[in-house]
């Protein structure tokens, strides 16, 4: 739907089709962007309870990640996590990851927003969390992260594009059969 001029002056746009299209294309990211948060988003029976340890033990550890601690406690008991929370669990999750993956942090201190499912699950992670918040090792890695040690070369991004797919090495059996 094309807004009219009145429409673009309150949005405080000038009017130029360039600005236009690319509001357009910044509200469609946005859109993925929500809809990709919302398929991540832990599903189950979560108490209010529950719910209120996890974001206790976030907001000890959001100031880590130059994020203000204060995430709003929860009011009643939910089903799915609010796409907010996804992105604030989210980001530790890529950081735990990265420092798992690195060797600057132990393996049992790893998680993966699909294993929340329960208020069990729930306090599980939020004793993670609040273990993180005060790990020195784990500060040092947010402060000083090393370097991509994981990084492809050419040679291996040209042998992963050239390798074919199942279903072609499926024909290309089947063809020589």
């Amino acid at each position: 739907m094309a807004m009219n001029k009145e429409e673009m002056k309150m949005l405080g746009m000038s009017g130029d089709p360039q600005e236009l299209d690319l509001s357009i294309e910044i509200g469609k990211a946005e859109e993925v962007d929500e809809d990709m948060y919302n398929q991540l988003a832990p599903r189950g029976k979560f108490s209010k309870k529950a719910l209120n340890n996890l974001v206790t033990a976030a907001n000890r550890l959001l100031p880590l990640f130059e994020q203000s601690p204060d995430y709003p406690m929860f009011e009643e008991d939910i089903q799915v996590f609010p796409n907010d929370f996804v992105r604030v669990i989210g980001m530790f999750q890529a950081a735990v990851n990265y420092a798992v993956d690195s060797g600057d942090l132990d393996e049992e201190m790893d998680f993966e927003l699909e294993d929340i499912t329960d208020d069990r699950s729930i306090m599980l992670l939020a004793g993670k969390i609040t273990k993180l918040a005060q790990d020195r090792e784990f500060k040092k890695f947010l402060q000083n992260p090393p370097p991509e040690f994981d990084e492809e070369t050419e040679e291996e991004e040209m042998q992963e594009e050239s390798m074919p797919s199942s279903d072609e090495m499926d024909k290309f059996f089947a063809g020589r059969m």
